[in-house]
């Protein structure tokens, strides 16, 4: 039960950290730049799963 008690601590800390930082510029640009690379990651996965989809169907 201590466990769960510190990862929610853990997480509405990180939260509001996050928060703070995204009203700067800074913390605005690097969210950004994870959001786009996180994108990015996504759209390669979802790219390459298709490509392997259409390669087992024979298309």
């Amino acid at each position: 039960m201590k466990k769960l008690l510190f990862l929610a601590v853990g997480v509405a800390i990180g939260i509001f950290a996050a928060r703070r930082l995204e009203e700067t510029e800074k913390g605005k640009a690097f969210f950004d730049n994870v959001d786009a690379r996180g994108r990015e990651f996504t759209d390669a996965v979802k790219d390459g799963y298709q490509a392997r989809d259409r390669e087992l169907r024979g298309e």
